[in-house]
């Protein structure tokens, strides 16, 4: 019994020693259906088994990264992946509601993310297993505050011109991030304009982020300049809905500052200043779409959860 039983472990190893290792030929991401709470990310891995039986896989996992804070993760089923080159599908989900805290650490690093797509595949060979890692880290980088305005406003009888407008990052924690705003202002007239409050909102993607009505009490003497300073206050509670626009919108993102003076004749002064800016994480959009890698959107819920 003893002998048969060492033939047939030998016989086990030899046949494990000549098997090929599979070998992963590709990792494609792209990005899948966006919802309020959840961001997906699609990815294929391309498979290579050399092997005339088919493999079985033992685990699949995915994470994603932004500047190391965890945003999500996904797995796959336990499969088996037949002879030659051969397809796996994987749902990876962001979770949306983490958006303000990666904000927050973005904006701290100088508008600077090191977006990492990072995982594993394990193919079972009962007294072996074959381990294949995979990472891919994208750096992405803004500048939303560069946005400046000069323009030359007439509004009933008075005649302002904005000289200069400016942004600076202020506080930004959990729940809110400070933009510090100045604002340089020529009076053109004889006499002087007091200036009485001021309305401003902020809007990325048409996602209102940040709106309030603010007291000034300035006074700009007469062929003089008036430097006024206030802080735009964004809600980061809105950011999870701005990230699922800016995917949605492809990548892209219009950042809108809206600001209204109010004089004390009435009158409004109203100035727009916006900039848009694109991200290139994956380039590749499949929430719309039928059909996706060459393989079919229905295939995925056979191989993932």
């Amino acid at each position: 019994m003893l002998r048969v039983l060492i033939l047939l472990l030998i016989t086990a190893l030899t046949f494990c020693l000549q098997f090929g290792k599979p070998e992963v030929k590709s990792v494609t991401n792209c990005w899948g259906k966006v919802t309020n709470s959840e961001t997906e990310i699609l990815t294929e891995i391309i498979v290579y088994n050399p092997n005339p039986i088919p493999l079985p896989l033992k685990d699949v996992l995915t994470e994603i990264y932004m500047n190391d804070l965890k945003m999500g993760e996904g797995k796959a089923l336990k499969a088996e992946m037949p002879p030659g080159n051969s397809s796996l599908i994987i749902s990876t989900k962001i979770d949306n509601s983490k958006i303000p805290e990666w904000w927050v650490t973005h904006v701290k690093s100088g508008e600077v993310t090191n977006f990492k797509f990072k995982g594993y595949v394990v193919f079972d060979l009962k007294i072996t297993e074959f381990r294949y890692p995979f990472e891919r880290s994208i750096l992405i980088k803004t500048d939303l505050l560069s946005i400046v305005s000069d323009q030359k406003i007439k509004v009933g009888p008075s005649a302002l011109t904005l000289k200069s407008l400016s942004f600076h990052w202020g506080k930004v924690e959990k729940d809110y991030t400070e933009v510090l705003t100045t604002a340089k202002i020529y009076n053109e007239n004889p006499f002087p304009v007091s200036i009485t409050k001021l309305r401003y909102s902020l809007e990325m993607n048409e996602v209102k982020i940040a709106e309030e009505i603010k007291k000034i009490e300035t006074v700009i003497p007469p062929k003089a300049e008036s430097t006024l300073n206030f802080t735009i206050k964004m809600n980061n509670e809105m950011l999870d809905d701005w990230f699922a626009s800016h995917v949605e919108n492809r990548e892209r993102t219009n950042f809108k500052i809206l600001l209204e003076f109010m004089e004390v004749f009435g009158s409004e002064i109203f100035v727009k200043s916006e900039s848009s800016f694109e991200t290139a994480i994956f380039g590749c959009y499949l929430a719309d779409s039928t059909t996706t890698f060459g393989g079919s959107l229905k295939d995925l819920k056979n191989i993932t959860k």
